[in-house]
């Protein structure tokens, strides 16, 4: 994966915000989350072994699940890669902090084949999750499709208030009949890049749902195409990344 402003780790592209439609409804207080998110750069002949090593992890991740400490967790492979980029990512999401670390904890002992450790460069983050939404799901496939963006300065609000506003609600609408299975909207908790950066991470149930995501903005575009001038006056355009992976494994309680 290529160097982001990060909030996720999923997915939509950056039409997701700039294709905006009449104005939504004023939605309550959202709870809050938090996501930790792991991507892992694999050399290629060691993908197989390393995706058969996440067994033991799944069954941690499940078990939080179920007592209560995640809302949910995922991990996928790049399908889109760049040369010097990541190939694998992993994360879980909790309504509390303590259920980050918590799970951080139970995580430390799971093994790593050495050739593996020595091969794979890695890097975390952590993220508060503005905006989260998800059914009951538990799948070994799908897609997560993220974008990311950087607010310029003093614009992060506005950015925020657009997706709230205008983008959420077609996500709702995703989630309810079944095409998205999980939608984060992030900003960074724990700075290890400059602050104001967003990601928008949405797993999809199957390729239909990415057909019918680029749809739908298609056609917030154009019912309200003055719109992408508003947003492109907040955010750096040179900045904007997006990346598209195949999901390994997922789980929404």
């Amino acid at each position: 994966m290529i160097k982001r402003r990060i909030i996720i780790r999923g997915a939509v592209c950056a039409l997701g915000i700039v294709a905006l439609a009449a104005a939504a409804p004023a939605r309550a207080q959202e709870p809050t989350h938090y996501t930790y998110v792991s991507f892992w750069a694999v050399p290629r002949a060691q993908w197989t072994a390393f995706e058969k090593s996440q067994a033991e992890t799944d069954s941690i991740l499940e078990g939080l699940v179920a007592d209560g400490t995640l809302v949910c967790w995922g991990s996928a492979v790049a399908l889109v890669h760049t040369e010097d980029g990541y190939t694998h990512s992993d994360w879980f999401v909790s309504d509390t902090q303590a259920g980050i670390v918590k799970t951080l904890d139970a995580l430390r002992n799971v093994g790593r084949s050495q050739s593996l450790v020595n091969t794979t460069r890695h890097r975390d983050v952590m993220l508060h999750s503005i905006a989260h939404g998800g059914k009951t799901a538990r799948t070994t496939s799908g897609y997560i499709r993220v974008a990311f963006w950087e607010a310029k300065p003093g614009r992060g609000d506005n950015v925020e208030e657009i997706f709230k506003k205008y983008i959420q609600p077609d996500l709702d609408a995703g989630v309810a009949d079944g095409s998205v299975l999980m939608y984060n909207f992030d900003t960074e908790q724990v700075h290890t890049d400059a602050p104001g950066g967003y990601n928008l991470a949405v797993v999809y149930g199957g390729g239909d749902g990415l057909d019918k995501g680029a749809a739908t903005l298609a056609a917030r575009s154009k019912e309200n195409p003055a719109a992408a001038e508003a947003f492109g006056a907040m955010i750096d355009n040179e900045a904007h990344r997006d990346t598209l992976s195949k999901v390994l494994a997922f789980q929404h309680k």
